[in-house]
């Protein structure tokens, strides 16, 4: 898989509740699943390839200076919630 940035690929769902959680002072894991809603063609079973690129993309999420600059443009996402998500993707907290 190549390095591409996927982080703002999630839901913005995650990143609110991501939020509520960093104001809570919550430091507690959280899980968020990865899944779809229905099986194409309404098929009875599934069959699951591309796990290692979801698991490189949960290890990999980080926060670039340009995902923090899009959030910010939402106006939904406090200022210290975008530098922690800066800073702590960047190593400094």
């Amino acid at each position: 898989m190549s390095k591409r940035n996927l982080t703002l690929l999630t839901d913005l769902y995650e990143l609110t509740m991501m939020q509520g959680y960093y104001e809570k002072g919550q430091n507690e894991k959280v899980i968020f699943d990865v899944f779809f809603r229905q099986n194409p063609c309404n098929n009875g079973y599934s069959v699951c390839a591309g796990l290692e690129q979801v698991i490189d993309y949960v290890k990999n999420l980080n926060f670039t200076y340009e995902d923090v600059d899009y959030l910010r443009s939402l106006h939904i996402f406090s200022e210290d919630f975008l530098v922690f998500c800066l800073y702590s993707s960047q190593g400094f907290l």
